[in-house]
């Protein structure tokens, strides 16, 4: 049973580079794991640096994606990987001590099935924790971070409506493919943990899998926009659900209304659902 880890990056050398070399010092990965980076502004200032670490690192591969820039770009390693489990990270991540062996004892167990696997998002100080997130609207997302305290305790792999994806895994070959369509920043939390219940799988938070996400740095580069979001929405729910008379999806609507006109709206709804070129 092979491990890929892979990592989408956006001029994003210290993180890719940190979040490597933890794994490679702090953790026991199998010898045949292969390390994918997918570098998603290969023109830009960090991808010179960012190749020559690769080449430095066993089994390490970059891969430039340059056909559209997204968050959703990181799921292009379902493409690439050659190993049987994918775990997919944020390229600024820390992964607690045992996270490895939990990873590949869980799926051992779980061949060939398609559920979404990730772990608890660990806070700075170290001690809080979010199990998953709630299906509810915070701003111009739909997820606010809950802890179940008591399955966390309880130490059991246990059901979870989503979570952040900066930190996931799938069995490789039953990985859903997401919609080519997304552009830029949102909307992956539900889309994907939806796609994956659709696909037959659980979305599933083991508790010895916890994961340390960097959320804020000096300077952000990657590009990020409310339309873009509001888009990424549309296009995501209605592969979803298939009708704007939904009741996600109209609810969703009543959502965005308070951020933009009823006019506003109707042109990015029409933008999402047109087809794409």
């Amino acid at each position: 049973m092979k491990l890929t880890v892979s990592m989408a990056t956006y001029d994003d050398y210290d993180g890719v580079f940190f979040t490597v070399q933890s794994l490679r010092m702090h953790h026991l990965l199998p010898s045949d794991t292969e390390i994918l980076i997918l570098d998603n502004n290969p023109q830009g200032s960090h991808s010179k640096t960012l190749n020559g670490f690769a080449k430095g690192v066993p089994n390490c591969r970059v891969i430039n994606v340059e056909d559209r820039k997204s968050s959703f770009v990181k799921y292009d390693a379902f493409k690439h990987a050659t190993g049987d489990v994918i775990l997919g990270l944020d390229c600024h991540v820390l992964l607690k001590t045992g996270f490895v062996e939990s990873l590949m004892e869980w799926w051992s167990d779980h061949k060939g099935e398609a559920h979404l696997l990730t772990g608890p998002l660990v806070y700075n100080d170290l001690v809080s924790l979010s199990s998953h997130m709630n299906e509810e609207w915070r701003g111009s997302d739909f997820g606010t971070w809950g802890t179940n305290a008591d399955r966390l305790k309880d130490n059991v792999p246990f059901l979870i409506p989503m979570q952040g994806m900066g930190c996931f895994s799938f069995w490789r070959e039953k990985a859903p493919t997401p919609n080519p369509n997304f552009r830029n920043f949102g909307a992956e939390e539900w889309y994907m943990a939806e796609r994956a219940r659709q696909n037959g799988g659980k979305v599933i938070c083991h508790p010895a899998l916890a994961w340390m996400h960097r959320f804020d740095w000096p300077a952000r580069s990657f590009p990020m926009a409310l339309n873009d979001k509001i888009v990424n929405y549309y296009i995501g729910w209605m592969e979803l659900y298939g009708s704007l008379d939904h009741q996600r999806m109209v609810d969703m609507k009543s959502h965005w209304l308070k951020f933009k006109s009823e006019s506003e709206l109707d042109a990015l709804i029409k933008k999402a659902i047109l087809p794409q070129p």
